[in-house]
């Protein structure tokens, strides 16, 4: 059984195109999954993380060097060929200079007619509520420029009780595959695309349905091995194909979209200080970390997944993760688990990568 969120991801900017005519609603895209989507969706904005890949990369060498990443190239390449021309903006929380140096130029040349940045502190100290709050309060002001609309503290409550059960649904589908229900890691990362790129009134009605149907079904263990892939943009559905075909169950992730955003549900109380809350300690990126939090945050996953290995899977170029790496092997070395790196150049599964996974599971049946 797999996860029936295929046709709707190949489908999302269709869907979202047709509930902007249908709703007469804004549409503002998202780089980032630190942006407090729940605000946006309080003022009745679409939030649509900015996703995809384009057959022509090369449109983006006029504005991007050939050694930025190869998803921020991408991403650049579907703004001028008119992909997200529907956006009524864009939106973006300082994470790493690839991808605020895609901001800056994306606004600067697809001159999006609202644009807003937003920095978050690196650490939790005690002074870092007080800025985010006021970051977010920024953030707010700019939004009731742009819709004539004031802020509603209520809005946001129920903004955020939507989005709290969209998650702890799909932190759900995360625990059931490792407790043997048959879906493949392609279909999860799917759900956690369609998650960030449709109407979440859409998106959580068809979540509720598979996490009942797939309670439903039979469960049994794969037998294979629990598999932990890390990254940041790992979106290659051939890459986690091959690796359960080769011998993995992959149950867990820590990757840009994925089982980071769903470990913590935003709390009852005053609702913007409490999403301030949220985003100041979800797990950390390595673009966003102080590396305590980070190495925490890995080694429960592992144990609380009961992995067998972890991959790693890099973009090229990605300063972030490739500097966090060294680090993170040190972490997984001195547990015993076996791990690998994977350094990709976009998402392409050459015959090189298929042999080192190969080889991998090899050496993981001998010992």
């Amino acid at each position: 059984m797999d996860i029936n969120f295929r046709d709707l991801y190949e489908r999302r900017l269709d869907i979202v195109k047709e509930h902007k005519e249908k709703d007469n609603c804004p549409v503002i895209g998202t780089l980032c999954s630190y942006v407090p989507v729940e605000i946006l969706h309080s003022f009745g904005i679409i939030p649509v993380r900015i996703w995809g890949q384009s057959e022509n990369l090369h449109k983006a060498d006029a504005l991007l060097q050939p050694f930025i990443c190869p998803p921020v190239r991408h991403l650049m390449a579907l703004g001028l060929e008119g992909h997200y021309n529907f956006l009524d903006g864009i939106v973006h929380c300082y994470t790493c200079d690839a991808t605020c140096g895609l901001f800056n130029i994306w606004t600067r040349n697809l001159k999006p007619g609202f644009s807003h940045l937003i920095s978050l502190p690196y650490m939790t100290i005690d002074e870092s509520l007080t800025y985010t709050m006021a970051e977010f309060n920024n953030f707010i002001e700019k939004l009731e420029s742009f819709t004539g609309k004031k802020f509603s503290p209520d809005n946001l409550k129920r903004s955020i009780t939507i989005h709290n059960e969209a998650r702890s649904l799909m932190k759900e589908v995360y625990y059931l595959k490792k407790a043997g229900f048959p879906a493949g890691y392609s279909g999860i990362s799917a759900m956690n695309i369609c998650s960030q790129t449709l109407p979440l009134e859409i998106f959580l009605p068809e979540l509720r349905k598979y996490v009942k149907k797939m309670k439903e079904d039979d469960r049994g263990s794969s037998g294979k091995l629990k598999i932990l892939i890390s990254g940041s943009v790992i979106s290659d559905t051939s890459l986690m194909a091959f690796i359960e075909e080769a011998g993995g169950d992959i149950v867990a992730d820590d990757a840009c979209i994925g089982l980071r955003m769903l470990r913590d549900e935003i709390s009852e109380g005053d609702p913007l200080q409490s999403l301030a809350r949220y985003y100041l300690t979800r797990p950390p990126c390595a673009s966003r970390s102080d590396f305590p939090s980070r190495k925490a945050h890995f080694l429960e996953t592992l144990t609380d997944f009961d992995i067998d290995a972890v991959i790693f899977i890099h973009q090229k170029f990605c300063d972030p993760h490739l500097s966090d790496h060294p680090f993170m092997k040190k972490v997984i070395d001195e547990t015993g688990i076996p791990n690998m790196q994977l350094e990709m150049e976009g998402d392409e599964l050459t015959g090189r990568v298929q042999t080192r996974i190969e080889s991998f599971f090899e050496m993981l049946e001998r010992r």
